[in-house]
């Protein structure tokens, strides 16, 4: 089976960065797999916060859920190391949209990892997908 390929775009809307816990790391004593899944959540949350916004309410009462999730791991990571995390917005349909995820050990100077979550919009009481919100989708379509 050939690699997963995730293509970055060339700008990105928001950024942040983070320090690796000793609760990141696993039993090879670097930066678990898992914990960079839960940095990007972390990032999106954040992201979505910058512009009062969360998982359950983009606008209009919609919430999301993950649909899928992709990550090409790059280099390692070590306790106390500085992640610097860049999301972009993109690849809208009706009612999913695309983040993606370049993760940088600023301690290091290497690419730490890429990623992207498929984002789907979400009734949670009706428990089917609806419509992106249009002023989320202006929000992030002029990145």
């Amino acid at each position: 089976m050939a690699r997963v390929k995730i293509d970055l775009p060339q700008s990105f809307c928001f950024s942040m960065s983070l320090n690796v816990r000793v609760t990141d790391l696993n039993y090879g004593d670097h930066l678990a797999n898992d914990s960079i899944v839960s940095y990007l959540h972390v990032a999106r949350t954040s992201l979505l916060e910058s512009h009062s916004l969360s998982e359950l309410n983009i606008g209009e009462g919609v919430s999301l859920i993950q649909g899928d999730l992709a990550v090409v791991y790059q280099s390692e990571g070590f306790l106390f190391n500085r992640i610097s995390i860049k999301l972009a917005v993109g690849e809208f349909s009706n009612s999913s949209f695309t983040i993606y995820y370049a993760l940088h050990n600023e301690t290091t100077n290497k690419p730490l990892a890429k990623a992207s979550t498929r984002m789907i919009c979400f009734d949670y009481e009706l428990r089917k997908a609806k419509p992106i919100p249009d002023g989320f989708k202006k929000l992030f379509s002029n990145q």
